[in-house]
């Protein structure tokens, strides 16, 4: 496992340093604010004091309880991508609609900032906590820590390292995230496809943006070199983190366009570091002579892939979809049903120019 860019993991932006807006300043202010506060309560012991992202009908559809029957505590990995933030405005509506409270942070890409709230709704008493980590193998002192306070922890998006946790003795109720792995797997056969129509099966010189800290962005990695290794044609020449983010895609693009100038194509691991690297390539007079091909989840990416100058083709999945799903799978669990399943994975699309409007309808804003 869409901004400032608003920057951040896997994932930041969704937009690219183009398109900075004033909205991406505010979030990223409020979740700067979220980090500070959390802290704080963590550090003296209280209940968390305030909730960041609550607002206008959220909270309202929340107070049409006279009291919620259940209170979640929801950490990921950042809430300066748009991605993530749709993912938390859309739990903190189902949760509402079914009488339950949301309280949700984003990390900052940060491990301690996330232990920190993990033990923030620990000290409030949540009744269950949806985790999204940054960096999966330092997540499982987090849920460990949840586990010793009997509150159940659902993964979703990202999850975190599982042999790490089941030494520990730690443990998961549900992981929903998307199927990675095809999702590695279609943008793989995307580079393929652009080789024979584009490239005429001349060489592919492969830049590769990488986030090596997130499982979902693992799955991504093991899918995509499962086909691209049974293509002769197809060459890395470079892979370097790009950090999730636009401006560490832009970054990671300029340096394998320096070092390796034959490099034609780029895959990412997530919108927001594809559309840093289409900054680079826009940059670096290179529009025409390398493609984007990749993780292109955003209505600013599947928009770059209508007008398909840089950014050809690519695949998507929904933030939306993972919420509801294990929003409603929590309430079944704290209604008392506990045949929950351990693994849920969610629908993968492919976008290209001949169907970029209609992934319009589905790419998170």
């Amino acid at each position: 496992m869409r901004k400032r860019f608003r920057s951040s993991n896997f994932w930041s932006s969704g937009k690219s340093m183009s398109q900075i807006c004033p909205k991406s300043r505010i979030v990223q202010k409020q979740e700067g604010t979220g980090m500070k506060l959390a802290k704080r309560l963590s550090i003296v012991g209280m209940a968390i004091a305030g909730t960041i992202g609550l607002a206008g009908p959220h909270a309202e559809a929340a107070q049409t309880c006279a009291k919620p029957k259940y209170v979640i505590g929801m950490s990921l990995m950042t809430l300066t991508n748009p991605y993530f933030e749709t993912m938390a405005k859309t739990a903190a509506k189902d949760a509402a609609a079914d009488c339950a409270k949301l309280i949700y942070y984003g990390g900052n890409m940060s491990e301690a900032q996330q232990l920190n709230q993990v033990e923030a709704f620990i000290q409030r008493h949540v009744n269950a906590i949806m985790f999204a980590p940054a960096d999966a193998a330092a997540a499982s002192s987090a849920v460990l820590a949840a586990n010793h306070a009997h509150i159940p922890v659902f993964t979703i998006d990202t999850n975190v390292d599982m042999k790490t946790l089941k030494r520990a003795g730690g443990h998961i109720v549900e992981f929903v995230q998307s199927n990675n792995v095809q999702l590695g797997e279609n943008a793989a056969k995307e580079v393929i496809a652009y080789d024979k129509s584009a490239l005429h099966g001349a060489p592919v010189k492969l830049g590769w943006i990488d986030y090596p800290f997130a499982t979902s962005v693992q799955d991504r990695d093991k899918g995509f070199k499962k086909i691209i290794d049974g293509d002769k044609n197809i060459h890395v020449v470079s892979r370097l983190n790009g950090k999730g983010t636009t401006p560490g895609g832009l970054s990671a693009t300029a340096a394998m366009l320096s070092a390796h100038p034959d490099v034609n194509v780029i895959f990412d691991i997530n919108a927001p570091s594809g559309l840093g690297a289409m900054d680079a390539i826009r940059a670096a007079n290179k529009v025409g002579k390398v493609a984007v091909i990749g993780l292109s989840g955003s209505q600013q990416a599947v928009q770059a892939i209508c007008q398909n100058s840089v950014y050809k083709a690519g695949a998507l999945q929904s933030p939306a979809v993972e919420s509801k799903i294990e929003v409603a799978n929590i309430i079944k669990y704290l209604d008392g049903d506990k045949n929950i399943p351990k693994l849920v994975l969610t629908k993968t699309y492919t976008v290209s120019k001949a169907n970029c409007h209609e992934m319009m309808k589905i790419a998170y804003p």
